[in-house]
């Protein structure tokens, strides 16, 4: 009697191979957390060191990573595209020294290395912070924030995952994407159902004050070297709120709306910057306009009023 074998299909288990690309600068505290997490995941591991004075870079290397250094030149685009052209991987994973990914993602995240349509997929952040007051806040669920720290987080998504060899590089001195390559060169991109882990206020190296005043001078900058660029617009907006020049971010949210952006997070930021301005009617109209443009169905506005245009006028 002939015993039949099983037939393997053994190609089924033949991921690709995957580049850990990273940036960093004085950030001994959250490195080591972050590598393991990607321990039997990646192939290799390369990080672009912009200056670091700690033990950041024997870190790195402690876990075998190859550490380029290129000292800080206000661009954040450029040592995340020097780590690129250094990758060897099918793939590219993007992450940054104060992030996780929980490894019961790992197998699917490598199963994405196996898809014929797309080259790129998004994946959704979860920044875990203090609750404020922003409409997208969600409460920490049964995937949330895995040391428990924070009720809830703040869901941002963008492209972190692609393949290797197409040209594919990150855009933007300051809250650089690889988004804007993609879509403008017209590359599928897919949506990985799973989430990375990022901590806003867990360990900072630098006071308030200096984050406040870095943030300015990098959102003005991009708006310099973008100025048509709604995004960029709406990120100098957000610096600016955070650094009290709640007239300067009217006008930058004005410019943003001018350029074609029409967000209600946008309508809700401008709302909270005319209330503390002290423009109480047009704050409350911002909020309606913003609840409007989130739900289309309502109808609560008088359209005689012409929203837009008020919440412009003067700006």
């Amino acid at each position: 009697m002939k015993i039949k074998t099983p037939k393997y299909q053994w190609q089924n288990y033949n991921f690709g191979s995957i580049s850990l690309c990273m940036i960093m600068r004085d950030n001994a505290k959250t490195l080591a957390r972050c590598l393991d997490s990607v321990l039997g995941l990646v192939d290799e591991i390369i990080i672009v060191d912009t200056g670091s004075v700690d033990n950041s870079i024997e870190i790195a290397k402690s876990y075998g990573a190859h550490v380029i250094s290129d000292p800080w030149q206000d661009d954040f685009s450029r040592p995340r595209n020097i780590g690129i052209k250094q990758a060897r991987g099918q793939w590219i994973f993007i992450m940054d020294p104060d992030e996780i990914i929980l490894r019961k993602h790992h197998h699917t995240l490598k199963c994405l290395t196996k898809d014929k349509k797309f080259v790129a997929f998004w994946i959704t952040t979860f920044n875990y912070g203090p609750r404020n007051y922003r409409m997208d806040y969600k409460f920490v669920g049964k995937d949330g924030d895995p040391l428990g720290r924070y009720p809830g987080y703040i869901p941002s998504t963008k492209t972190r995952f692609f393949k290797n060899g197409l040209g594919i590089k990150f855009e933007g001195c300051w809250h650089e994407l690889v988004d804007w390559y993609l879509r403008r060169n017209k590359l599928l991109q897919g949506s990985a159902p799973i989430p990375v882990h990022h901590w806003t206020s867990e360990i900072s190296q630098n006071s308030d004050k200096d984050k406040s005043a870095f943030y300015l001078k990098m959102g003005e900058k991009k708006v310099r070297e973008w100025p048509n660029h709604a995004q960029a617009r709406w990120e100098l907006a957000t610096a600016e709120m955070i650094a009290g020049l709640r007239e300067r971010a009217s006008h930058s949210l004005a410019a943003s709306f001018r350029l074609g952006f029409n967000r209600p997070d946008m309508y809700f930021s401008l709302s909270r910057c005319q209330r503390l301005l002290g423009n109480i009617e047009r704050a409350d109209l911002a909020f309606q306009k913003g609840i409007c443009v989130q739900y289309p169905a309502l109808t609560h506005i008088d359209p005689n009023k012409k929203p837009k245009d008020i919440l412009l006028a003067g700006l």
